[in-house]
């Protein structure tokens, strides 16, 4: 599942930061962070469901 989740975030960011700049390189750090960002809220997002799974099972 989280091997499906990676290229979807890597077309994503880039698909995000390619509507903000022009510039190939501003493109690739932009996307990067915005990557990095989605990575995290969605691992933060797995970890609140999996300590209320636990906490309501």
């Amino acid at each position: 599942m989280i091997f499906s989740a990676i290229p979807l975030i890597i077309v994503f960011s880039l698909c995000y930061a390619a509507t903000r700049h022009e510039n190939m390189r501003l493109i690739v750090s932009h996307a990067a962070r915005f990557g990095g960002w989605l990575t995290f809220f969605m691992v933060l997002v797995v970890i609140i469901m999996e300590l209320l799974y636990r906490y309501i099972h």
